[in-house]
């Protein structure tokens, strides 16, 4: 009889199921046209089947083709910081769905100082290495192994001086340590970061144990993925047979292979969706059987389980109480409604169909009954685990549900927030709630959240919605930078008033609209337009991204009084004005608001005046005649005199109105 194992940790990993949900996500809701720089993930079939689901791959020489209103995608891998710039200088609208582990790399590089030399062991061809190359603001080298740090020239080198060293993430485990142990030697000061995946130092470490005790190993995977190509190295370091596939397909042709096994272990890389998976196991049993004799057969349907084993079944049927899987055993899987969930109310009949293929875990056997009690939520708990350890690790941000307040003695401890069937406490002082304030608004509540402790025995998280809400502003305000542009418009909000201009607010940041931007006319306090609270429509006058200052503008083309004035009144227009100013040459009147004239003292009357003073005050509403306007200096004149003797030239003489101006332009503003 063949037995045939799945490695545990097979499949997609954090990072790739973490993208391929992203893309999924954005072709159902987005309504784009969605461009992918470079392959998602490296796995040729499932890129096939985004093709088909209308995705457009691209290369870097590409990026200028894609049409406005389209989506591009950034792969798990990551891409190069010049690509980033790029597309924010296009000004186009992408989303990064780069591996958290391979974002924190490019942190790590892009943090060090000017004069740090990066050293990455991996392939410097791989684009996740090219990406974290990109960051180095000095020197940088890429080994690809210890032969070639022994190979290199290292002449002129500097024990001394600052470097880092680094590592592709699913780097060899066994050949990091080597390559370590040589940087070190060379760099006695260097300062390693393990940037290797947990995922993957586990997915080799189990392949590895697997493939030890097997004598046929099969690797699926795409043929271009790194992470499916150290799989194979390692299967056939310690197996007598090992092949790489790409699909089930491919079985036929090791169909010999396969049937003088008596052990096969199947691993799949990073890339690799579940369903090919379960396709290759398949295939390969059926391949298997096609052998057995009938002897062999009768013994595998009397085949056995071990309590703890995970295994995948069919639901034969389900009730309000308990689902029952087939598990191709003697055994009848019974799967209680407490194993399926940790949240209440759910409805089996609505998440179960008789028919769906299921994965849980062995508990207790019970031969008298031929059953065996399944419980799905500890596997799940497994998976949500690995993935907290992974957010841990990363720093990227999770999303659960508060189930529970916690009071202690002194009052609010915190709240619990679900993420899967698991846990995680979040103190209230990390809540985001003012301190004193309740804590039950939160109840019911899904929340982003950042984990900042962790202890692996105990299976125990602290999470922060105070660092998540953090983190978002920051994430926001650096997206507004990096599209801002001068002339965007925006309706943002007066979030504070001072003596010289007023705060508005953009969203994720603020910006300065200065007095002298708020209005055409004479203004002596923001307050007198502007109260705290209220919209306003602005532009962006300046952006400083370095400084991430802006500068508003609220005064345009559109409410210039002057091209108001242009459009509305002609010379020789006969207005009504308002006196709102008295100087000893003559008057200032307001014909509409923000938008006043002189009125010479010599056309105040038709009688000499010799203080206009005298024959006006401030508020007094008067005719006048429109008689000159420079629009160039912006200024107008009127006159009241011209109405008293229309006969008369009313025009003040050039040389007057500009001496007197001009030796009086003080006293007049």
């Amino acid at each position: 009889m063949t037995d045939i194992k799945i490695s545990e940790y097979s499949g997609f990993c954090f990072g790739v199921k973490r993208a391929v949900d992203m893309i999924n996500k954005s072709l159902e809701t987005s309504g784009k046209t969605i461009y992918c720089l470079g392959e998602l993930i490296h796995n040729r079939l499932f890129n096939e089947t985004l093709r088909e689901r209308g995705v457009v791959f691209i290369g870097v020489d590409e990026i200028d083709s894609v049409p406005e209103g389209a989506l591009v995608f950034l792969r798990a891998h990551g891409t190069t910081k010049q690509i980033y710039e790029r597309l924010a200088k296009k000004n186009i609208e992408y989303v990064d769905a780069t591996c958290p582990y391979v974002s924190k790399i490019h942190k790590i590089v892009a943090s060090q100082p000017e004069d740090t030399k990066v050293i990455v062991i991996g392939d410097a061809k791989h684009p996740e290495v090219e990406g974290i190359m990109s960051w180095a603001k000095g020197e940088g080298v890429v080994f690809a192994n210890c032969e070639a740090i022994d190979n290199a020239h290292h002449e002129g080198f500097k024990s001394e001086e600052d470097c880092i060293l680094a590592v592709q993430t699913t780097y060899s485990g066994e050949e990091w340590k080597r390559c370590k142990g040589r940087i070190t030697e060379l760099y006695p000061n260097v300062r390693i970061y393990e940037t290797i995946c947990s995922v993957t130092e586990n997915r080799q470490k189990k392949m590895f144990e697997l493939a030890s005790i097997s004598d046929l190993s099969v690797i699926v995977g795409g043929r271009n993925s790194s992470n499916t190509a150290k799989l194979f190295a390692i299967a056939g370091s310690v197996c007598k047979n090992s092949i790489m596939i790409e699909s089930a397909d491919e079985l036929d042709e090791h169909a010999d292979v396969i049937r003088s096994a008596s052990k096969i272990a199947i691993a799949a890389g990073a890339s690799t969706p579940s369903g090919i998976i379960q396709e290759v196991y398949n295939k390969m049993a059926d391949i298997a059987k096609e052998e057995l004799s009938f002897a062999e057969m009768l013994e595998q349907s009397f085949k056995t389980l071990n309590t703890g084993e995970r295994v995948t079944g069919i639901v034969s049927a389900v009730n309000p109480t308990e689902v029952k899987v087939d598990l191709g055993t003697k055994h009848t899987g019974i799967l209680p409604y407490d194993e399926v969930t940790v949240e209440g109310g759910v409805d089996l009949n609505e998440l179960f169909k008789v028919g769906d293929e299921i994965e849980v875990v062995c508990g207790k056997f019970s031969d008298s009954d031929g059953t065996v009690l399944l419980s799905k939520k500890k596997l799940d708990q497994h998976k949500y685990w690995e993935a907290i350890k992974a957010a841990s690790e990363s720093g990227e941000l999770i999303s659960g549900t508060i189930k529970e307040i916690i009071k202690n003695e002194k009052g609010y401890a915190g709240v619990i927030a679900l993420y899967g069937p698991n846990k995680v406490f979040i103190p209230a002082s990390q809540t985001g709630v003012p301190k004193g304030e309740e804590l039950e608004a939160l109840k019911g509540q899904k929340v982003e959240f950042k984990i900042i402790d962790i202890n692996e025995q105990k299976k125990r998280a602290v999470g922060s919605i105070k660092a998540s809400n953090r983190i978002s502003r920051k994430a926001a305000e650096e997206e507004f930078f990096a599209n801002v542009q001068e002339g965007d418009k925006f309706e943002g909000k007066v979030r504070a008033i001072m003596s010289y201009g007023a705060f508005i607010n953009l969203g994720p940041v603020d910006g300065m609209l200065h007095i002298s931007e708020m209005s055409w006319g004479r203004l002596k306090n923001p307050a007198e337009i502007f109260n705290e609270g209220d919209t306003v429509n602005v532009y962006i006058k300046s952006v400083d991204k370095e400084k991430k200052r802006i500068s508003l503008g609220y005064k345009t083309e559109e409410n210039d009084p002057w091209n108001i004035f242009a459009k509305n009144y002609n010379i020789g227009d006969v207005v009504d004005a308002t006196i709102v100013s008295i100087m000893p040459f003559g008057a200032f009147a307001e014909i509409f608001p923000d938008f006043d004239g002189l009125i010479h003292i010599s056309q105040i009357s038709d009688k000499p005046v010799a203080n206009p003073a005298s024959v006006l005050k401030v508020g007094d509403k008067v005719t006048v005649k429109i008689t000159a306007a420079d629009f160039e200096r912006r200024r107008l004149s009127l006159s009241i005199r011209a109405l008293l003797e229309p006969e008369v030239d009313e025009t003040v003489p050039a040389e007057e109105v500009e001496v007197v101006i001009e030796t009086t332009e003080e006293a007049a503003e």
